[in-house]
């Protein structure tokens, strides 16, 4: 608990209570309930919580939950970017 609340706060600088920060990672995962459940608890920070597939129900998908909960924290890993490139730059620039 200490290195979630310690990395979270240093590495994503969840530094400020009013954060919106959001971790894409499975819950199942060590990095899910790590980042996602654990880390914002202990640093007081809102945390948006989302379970599913990147692309469902369209591609653009995170990039309306990012803007819809005004998002400022954003954890997501490579693999899951290299997914979303191939539908190019039109998604994200269209929100």
């Amino acid at each position: 608990m200490v290195n979630t609340y310690y990395t979270a706060k240093i590495i994503f600088d969840l530094l400020w209570r009013d954060e919106i920060y959001w971790c894409t990672a499975d819950v199942g995962w060590i990095t899910g309930h790590s980042y996602i459940v654990y880390a914002p608890l202990v640093n007081g920070v809102t945390s948006v919580i989302m379970e599913g597939v990147p692309v469902y129900p369209h591609p653009g998908i995170w990039w309306e939950y990012v803007e819809k909960y005004k998002v400022n924290v954003f954890y997501t890993a490579p693999t899951a970017i290299r997914m979303l490139m191939r539908y190019g730059d039109s998604i994200p620039a269209a929100v």
